[in-house]
């Protein structure tokens, strides 16, 4: 089968980038996205092969596409393109067997190698920049890591609950425990150790 490519992201000169990387390996078949709607309406209309897919888009975040992403379209190879932290974001790769992880800060041999393995759909081992135990939001699981991104974005919890197909005392238990476990004593506080631990919103 062919190979196309879908990249989901909102920055332009990314995308151009990762298109002139995968055009010196002779992919020519590449699209792009540049929100989650028009991820959703692309996916839905072409049979993709692989998708780079970045976590957050203008109109949200894209961790709660790839669950069903993966049951709609098994077949499609997915690699997570992010300036989020590894330590952090890496393990949705273990959750919703992504293929890969790559850090946008990642070197240009670092990214061509990891594309070319992703293309070939070799498994690549997803690299921890530092340990976990240094970034407080490497505690969070995955559904704690989508609702933080709502919280963060001034989000209520109703909004939220509504947003996700959630209870609102399930919403507000979650809530509880992200800030608990990240040690945070106030919405300020939570915006504060964002900002010092690179987490984007």
């Amino acid at each position: 089968m062919e190979t196309k490519i879908l990249i989901a992201d909102d920055h332009s000169i990314v995308k151009m980038g990762l298109t002139a990387i995968l055009n010196k390996m002779r992919i020519q078949n590449i699209d792009t996205a540049n929100t989650i709607e028009e991820l959703k309406a692309q996916i839905s209309a072409t049979n993709y092969t692989h998708l780079i897919l970045d976590i957050i888009m203008p109109d949200g975040n894209s961790l709660e596409l790839i669950e069903s992403i993966n049951l709609k379209y098994p077949a499609i190879s997915i690699l997570v393109h992010s300036m989020q932290p590894v330590e952090v974001y890496g393990k949705i790769a273990n959750k919703y067997n992504i293929h890969s992880y790559l850090h946008k800060g990642a070197s240009e041999s670092e990214i061509f190698y990891q594309l070319e393995l992703f293309v070939k759909n070799k498994p690549l081992n997803i690299k921890k920049k530092v340990d976990d135990s240094v970034n407080p939001f490497s505690t969070l699981a995955v559904r704690e890591l989508e609702i933080l991104h709502y919280l963060l974005n001034g989000h209520r919890t109703k909004e939220i609950a509504i947003s996700l197909g959630l209870k609102m005392n399930t919403v507000s238990t979650i809530k509880s425990n992200i800030f608990e476990k990240v040690k945070a004593e106030s919405f300020t506080h939570l915006l504060q150790l964002a900002h010092v631990h690179q987490i984007s919103y």
